[in-house]
């Protein structure tokens, strides 16, 4: 499926977790730009313009849900959808990603769901969405 080479921006401390995604996300026709390291992330989002970010949490020097806090308060970052990306619990990923108004999130590990809620966050259409919606915010 080609995406018009829609771009996203994977920020991940883990160099296998940023391999993995780049792989799978340009299998699908996106171009995929990486990042090892919460540092720098405002100018290259300014830099490359991505259709989104997907962001790790649990990054040592800082948390991408802080990280996501700083993009949101710079007024040239702020309207770019950022989405949590990481191995945590879907309850605590959905209340950070509500907590900083951030697009939503996304659990490591489950590629068909990476597939699924990227093409979702970008306007795609790859589901009926009635369930996919309820499943996607839902916080038990």
């Amino acid at each position: 499926m080609t995406h018009q080479r829609r771009k996203i921006l994977v920020i991940d401390d883990n160099a296998d977790h940023l391999y993995v995604a780049r792989e799978l996300l340009s299998q699908e026709g996106y171009e995929v730009l990486t990042h090892q390291s919460p540092f720098g992330v405002t100018g290259l989002i300014q830099a490359a313009e991505p259709d989104l970010v997907l962001m790790d949490v649990n990054m040592p020097t800082l948390p991408g849900d802080d990280l996501a806090a700083f993009v949101r308060a710079d007024e040239r970052t702020r309207d770019v959808p950022i989405v949590l990306y990481s191995s945590n619990d879907e309850r605590s990923l959905s209340l950070a990603a509500a907590r900083h108004r951030l697009a939503g999130y996304i659990c490591k590990g489950d590629v068909t769901e990476l597939r699924m809620k990227v093409s979702f966050f970008l306007g795609d259409h790859v589901t009926d969405g009635s369930t996919f919606r309820r499943r996607l915010y839902a916080i038990e």
